[in-house]
This record gives structure tokens, sequence and C-alpha cells, in this order.
């Protein structure tokens, strides 16, 4: 009875967080490895909008130029493929050609997640294969439209490439652990309680996994290097980071918002010894206005 009231709750948060997801990958359009590889991160400077028009490979989550092996990533471009409209995959595997396109890594057929027209722009977004390898210039990205090649180009293939995902521009896709509730404006969180954060590019796993197969729960997929999350300058205990279960490419980090965390809309970071992400924005009230929390399955510290 336990288990099974676990697997409704794991079914119901898994629901919540593909419609977010849906619509940051989807909606938000204009809003923005191998063994014989060597380690290669990105050097942080300052963050760069992506410039609308020509072809480009991103983060799916930052919308940085390059790819990650095992992440997710998007193409934006012109004249891509011939869909109208937004396509999603609702399988389990993903499959690797959707409404006619297929995405070529390397010379592997990628797991495809969406596939959409907007504002004069074609999206699609899919998981980098674990196989990749990594180094400047070292993704070699192919876009196929019902057979015919419509983008070629080398992008840089990063070890990690941590990027957190925003809704609204600038808030992290970050739910309460007590009601999954969706931590905004509105909904703020506040010191002491435990947040999932979503995010992609966290790198090497403890698993080997298979591309386009959602993460599995028991075991689940841990990150090899140890992810410290930092709000407002200051680091946050971490207890969980790896692949979401259920998910493809997604990352999920659990931590705790530090006991004296301030009131405001706080600067949100995670990184690893080699690698760091762009900030999000992180609402926390701490002065007593505390949103209540509808508790059905609180997660554990």
């Amino acid at each position: 009875m336990r288990k099974e009231k676990y697997n409704q709750e794991l079914h119901w948060r898994a629901k919540r967080v593909s419609i977010l997801l849906l619509g940051v990958l989807t909606i938000a359009i204009g809003a923005a490895q191998a063994a014989d590889s060597k380690p290669f991160f990105r050097q942080r400077t300052e963050q760069k909008s992506r410039d609308a028009g020509g072809t480009v490979v991103v983060n799916a989550a930052s919308f940085e130029s390059g790819i990650s092996p095992g992440g997710l990533a998007t193409v934006f471009g012109i004249d891509l493929t011939s869909v109208n409209g937004v396509i999603v995959a609702g399988t389990n595997p993903l499959p690797t050609l959707l409404g006619g396109v297929q995405v070529i890594v390397n010379g592997l057929a990628a797991p495809i997640f969406s596939v959409a027209y907007a504002n004069g722009e074609d999206q699609i977004s899919f998981q980098v294969p674990y196989e990749t390898p990594v180094g400047p210039g070292a993704g070699f990205v192919r876009v196929l439209d019902h057979g015919f090649e419509t983008a070629r180009l080398s992008v840089d293939s990063f070890t990690e490439d941590p990027g957190i995902f925003v809704y609204q521009g600038q808030y992290a896709v970050a739910l309460s652990g007590t009601d999954y509730s969706l931590i905004g404006p509105r909904n703020p969180t506040f010191p002491g309680e435990i947040l999932l954060l979503y995010t992609t590019g966290l790198g090497p796993l403890s698993l080997n996994l298979t591309d386009g197969y959602g993460a599995p729960s028991n075991p689940l997929a841990y990150t090899v290097q140890p992810l410290q999350v930092v709000l407002d300058g200051e680091n946050c205990r971490v207890f969980f980071s790896g692949l979401a279960p259920g998910f493809v490419g997604l990352y999920q980090v659990n931590f705790v918002v530090p006991n004296d965390a301030r009131s405001g809309n706080l600067n949100l970071r995670i990184q690893s010894p080699f690698a760091t992400s762009t900030d999000a924005t992180l609402p926390v009230e701490s002065d007593g206005n505390r949103p209540e929390r509808n508790s059905k399955s609180p997660i554990q510290k």
C-alpha cells in the first residue's frame, strides 16, 4: 500500500513537472562522453543573450551555446522543419523521429522532446546522446526534415554545463518539497524549506543509461561530481543531485533554503568544482508571512 501511494505521488509530481517543462521548452521560444575524451568545461564570463536569426544549438535551460552529453539541448533556426505549432513527444522512450524531424549528433540519432514553430523561428529540443565526445567544437549536429538536411554545425561539447530552468524569463523552476507547488512571486519559499530545483547539463552519472529513456527511481542516478547550490551568496545544504526519476535529460537538485535567508528575489546558482551556472531568481519570504503548504508526501532531508 505504501509503495502504491509513493508511485501515485511520483506520477502526480512527474505530471506537474512535465507541464512546467513543456512551457519552458516550447512556449518560451522567443524568451530567450567518449572514453578517450578529455574533460572540457565552459569558462564562465558575463552572460550573453542569444541572437535570433542564425541557427544555433544551446543548453535548453540557460540558452548558452553548446551541448553536454546526456543533457537537454535546443536547436533554434529558420526553415529547419515543416512543422507548424508545437509537437511534443508523449512516449518513453523519446522518439528519434518526431514530426518528420531528426537531430543527428556525431552520427547518433538524438531523442527528441519537442518540435515547435513560433515567432517565425523553429525550435527543436532534444537529449544529447550520452556517448557524445567532449571538447571545443567536438559536437557535430545535423537537422533533417523528412530526410532532407536543413542544418549542420559544430558546437562546443562540455563535460558539465549546468543550466537552471526558468519561467517568466527569470524565476527558477523549483518546487516545494512539501506539496510540490511551484515557487514564485505569489508563492515564495522560506528559510528551512526543502526545494526541488530542475536543471540540465550536470554531467556524468553514477549509472550507465540508455539514450531517450526516463531515469530510474531505484536505484537513482546521482551526479558524479558534487553539486553546490548558492543562494544570495550563501551555500545551501544539498542532499540529492542527479537525474529526476522518470525524465529524460532532466536533472534535479534537492536542497534546503538557509535558515538566515533574507526576504526578496534572491540570486540562485548551481556549481561544481569545474562549472557554474548563470543566475536564476528565487523569491524568498522570511518575515513570517509564509504561504500555507498542503502537505501530502513531504520530501525528507
